[in-house]
């Protein structure tokens, strides 16, 4: 581990709650995103108490059906189950893996429910197919493209298969919402009447869910999305988008200056005290991909 990373752990360590769950924040109450992350970084980072007191509160937010939902109570789950997933499999919680992994296959999102009337009325006012399952911020409302790709990533580092359908749907719909000119938003890629603008954080993350299932890096819409990508790091980038861009730089293993460049940016935002603006969740995330932690980052990188 870097010199410069092993703060991080500290950090994390110091700001883990009484209940083994972090918040966005500190004194922030403890939700099951961060505490995922957080729980996968220490367990990397040779912080194995600290870990387990974080997958313990994670077993605490899974309900019978097997869902993970923002915290403990929170029955229906939602799309933070993801970071849940990551920490069952990556500190070995077969029993709770599978369960969770089973609900995630399962997860229903409004797609089955839409008419095929209206899916023809949003296929020619907003040009996308509204008929594609994929997955949403909660149960049974519409898929978007930042939930989908996470549970992607999830999915495939807790090794489903890239083939399996609902894996394959996801990338459907990632592939069908792309913005035309490169890139993606959060959501639809046209209004009525004009395209939509693409931003960073959902270009990045639909990037590292593609590269995560197979799909090369010849394919059109990854060729566009990188192009996008680059250009939008020359601007304004926060951590959490710019964590993700760099997986996302890995992943397709980009030009070696390119990955530096990111990396020596995120790294620079790291504060004394090793937090990330004082941000459990930033702070696990940047630790994750900037440490090229296998829970995370493929190990090689670069569908060809």
């Amino acid at each position: 581990m870097s010199p410069r990373l092993a703060p991080a752990i500290d950090f994390l360590s110091s700001h883990q709650h009484p209940d083994g769950g972090w918040g966005y924040g500190a004194g922030r109450m403890s939700f099951v995103e961060p505490t995922g992350l957080a729980t996968v970084a220490l367990q990397a980072g040779g912080a194995a108490a600290a870990a387990g007191r974080g997958l313990a509160f994670l077993r605490s937010c899974q309900s019978p059906s097997g869902a993970v939902g923002i915290g403990p109570g929170d029955a229906d789950g939602g799309w933070m189950a993801y970071a849940a997933l990551l920490a069952f499999h990556g500190l070995g919680a077969g029993g709770e893996e599978r369960r969770l992994r089973d609900w995630i296959l399962a997860f229903e999102d409004a797609s089955g429910r839409i008419s095929p009337q209206n899916i023809k009325i949003i296929a020619e006012r907003y040009r996308y197919d509204a008929g594609i399952p994929g997955w949403s911020w909660t149960p049974r409302m519409t898929a978007w493209v930042e939930p989908t790709a996470l549970f992607i990533i999830a999915l495939r580092r807790a090794g489903v298969p890239a083939r399996e359908k609902r894996i394959r749907s996801g990338v459907a719909l990632i592939l069908d919402r792309r913005v035309p000119s490169g890139g993606w938003n959060f959501g639809n890629p046209y209004s009525k009447s004009y395209e939509l603008e693409a931003n960073t954080m959902s270009t990045a993350l639909a990037l590292a869910a593609l590269e995560a299932a197979d799909v090369p890096r010849s394919h059109a819409a990854v060729v566009a999305g990188l192009r996008y990508l680059k250009t939008a790091l020359a601007g304004d980038v926060g951590t959490v988008s710019l964590a993700w861009a760099l997986l996302a730089l890995k992943s397709y293993s980009a030009a070696p200056s390119e990955i530096v460049a990111a990396a020596d940016r995120l790294a620079g935002l790291q504060a004394g005290d090793g937090g990330f603006h004082g941000n459990p969740f930033e702070t696990a995330l940047a630790w994750l991909v900037l440490s090229d932690a296998p829970i995370l980052v493929p190990p090689s990188g670069g569908s060809a």
